[in-house]
Parts: C-alpha cells; structure tokens; sequence
C-alpha cells in the first residue's frame, strides 16, 4: 500500500519546495553553527530542484488550462489514501517528506494526467477499430524466431509442404505453444500485443503471414478460424469500456507514461513555453521534447560519439606512423 503515497513523492516534495516569501536578508533558520537567509533558501532551492519545480509548475499550468479537477476529486483521492493506511497515514505522510498540502497538490498533477491521457491517448479511429475487432474472436497458432531471416526460412518450409505444426516444434521459441504445434487456441481483441493482434485480425482464415515483428521476436501467424461473438452493443454502448481496457492494457505494459509525456510535451510547445532564466531552459527543453524527439537526439549524440572517436583513433595511427 505504501507504492500509493511514495509513487507521488517526487512530486509532492518538488511542488511543496517553493520559494519562501519576504526579504532576501529574511532568516528561515537559526543556529549555533549560522542562520539560512531566504536568499540562501532560494537559491539552494533553486540549485537543488528548480529544473524539477519548474517542470511541474508548468505541466499543471498545461493541463489545468485543458482540464479541470474539482476539490472533490482531489478529496476523494487523498481519502482513498488515507482509508487504506488509517492511523498510520500522519506517519506514511512524513516518512515520505510530505506534508497534506503537498501530497493534494501532486494529487491534483496526477489527476489532470489522468484526465489528459484518457482524452488524447487513443484516437476515435483507435478506438472503433478496437470495437470492430471485438465482434470477432479468433482461432489461431503461431511461431516464434528470433530474427526475420528464420522466419522467411520458416514460411518458406511450410510452403514447401511442411506441416505447420512440425516446424514450430522445431523452431519456435514460445515453448509453451511450441509443444502443441504452436497452437494458442480462441483468442480476444487485445489478448495479444498490438502489432500481433493486427497482423491476425487482418489475416484472411488459412493464410500465412508475413514475419510479424513485436518485443518478443518475428512472428509467422496462421488464422485457422473466426467466430462472431454475441453480446456486443453499439459503439455508444461500448466506447467507455473500450476506452478504460485500451488504458489498463496501456498501463500494464508501462507504456502509459510515455504516452503522457508526448501529450505534455505537445501541449507544451503550443503553449509557446518561454524562460528568461538561461539556467532553467534545459527544463523547458526537456518538458517540450517528445520521447521520439529525445531517442533521435540520443542517436544522433552515440552517432558523434562513434564518429569522434574513431577520428581520434585515426589520428592517434597517423601519429604513430609518423613518430616511426
């Protein structure tokens, strides 16, 4: 239970962290051993955490302009909290650095997040195709390599008449369908990851696929029947529990957090974010910078890096040959 108030501390401690109010020669502290001024506080503040601070000032002020949350909300949130630890919750609160006011305002952060990832997450297009889908159920196998090269030699074998099931044995990696032949039996929208779960849903009944690539390896994927399912109601109907399974599944594979910073960060760039402050623009750099963004910096900074020291490593030869 503690995960509940220590996954917000970050947060909570950052946006508790402001600037304390009055003159620059104002005292915060005392001692024996010398006195902290609230230009001291500040600016230690500032040293220590004013990147974070900034980042979560400006991620709320980006997503309350869109969003609401209600005192409600954060009430109900912050008790569902509290019930979950009782007495101990004063306590759970301090261990963590946290004070009430501060753990509401992360509270507040988290709850907009929430909102703003549930809107912007999944387009309609997402959605309907996920509802059209979840008419149907499928029956199929498949069989796992490691790279596409083994599984053009795979498709190709059972092209050339071998069976299916023979050359999962033989060459699948998933064990646990390997020993049936690669079988996986009826399966739903969704139960599978999402490039799978396209590449079958798109699959015409006994028809191979090409290699299918996931997190896991390079797929072949054979459909060996569909059925309707019964039950479903209209898109209306339906939308909300799409929408909440599509997050759940969103979550559970911890991509949820990377989606939600892309969304900031394009809210971000249309709010025209500016600092005059040159200390605190790698922060506004940051919050602005979709994940995208930031892997093709990080590729193009290995790629100089790679470039440099290979220069180098020429130089160094061309050196040697001239000292000879």
């Amino acid at each position: 239970m503690k995960k509940t108030v220590l996954s917000l501390t970050l947060a909570a401690s950052v946006l508790a962290l402001g600037a304390c109010s009055g003159g620059d020669n104002k005292t915060v502290a005392t001692s024996k051993v010398g006195d902290i001024t609230v230009a001291d506080f500040n600016k230690t503040s500032k040293n220590l955490a004013g990147s974070h601070i900034l980042s979560q000032m400006l991620t709320e002020k980006v997503l309350a302009d869109k969003y609401k949350v209600s005192d409600k909300e954060i009430k109900e949130a912050y008790d569902a909290t509290a019930s979950q630890f009782g007495n101990d919750f004063a306590q759970a609160l301090a261990e963590s650095g946290l004070t009430e006011e501060g753990y509401k305002n992360a509270l507040r952060v988290q709850l907009l997040s929430e909102k703003a990832l549930k809107d912007k997450a999944f387009t309609e297009a997402d959605v309907k195709k996920h509802y059209e889908q979840m008419k149907t159920e499928l029956n199929g196998r498949h069989i796992l390599v490691a790279d596409e090269k083994t599984a053009k030699e795979v498709i190709a074998k059972i092209k050339g008449g071998a069976k299916f099931a023979d050359v999962a044995k033989e060459y699948s990696t998933d064990t646990g369908s390997a020993k049936n032949g690669g079988e996986l039996g009826w399966f739903s929208v969704g139960a599978m990851v999402d490039e799978f779960n396209d590449a079958a849903y798109a699959l015409p009944v006994k028809t191979l696929s090409e290699p299918v690539k996931t997190s896991y390896g390079y797929h072949v994927i054979e459909v060996t029947d569909k059925r309707d399912v019964k039950g479903v109601g209209s898109f209306k109907d339906e939308e909300t529990n799409i929408r909440t399974q599509m997050l759940s599944k969103l979550a559970s594979t911890g991509e949820d957090q990377k989606v939600l910073k892309d969304i900031i960060a394009k809210m971000a760039k249309d709010a025209d974010i500016k600092t005059s402050d040159k200390e605190l623009e790698p922060a506004i750099k940051a919050l602005t910078t979709t994940s995208e963004e930031q892997a093709k910096a990080q590729e193009e900074a290995v790629k100089k890096a790679q470039e440099k020291a290979e220069k180098e490593s020429k130089d160094d030869k061309a050196e040697d040959t001239d000292k000879k």
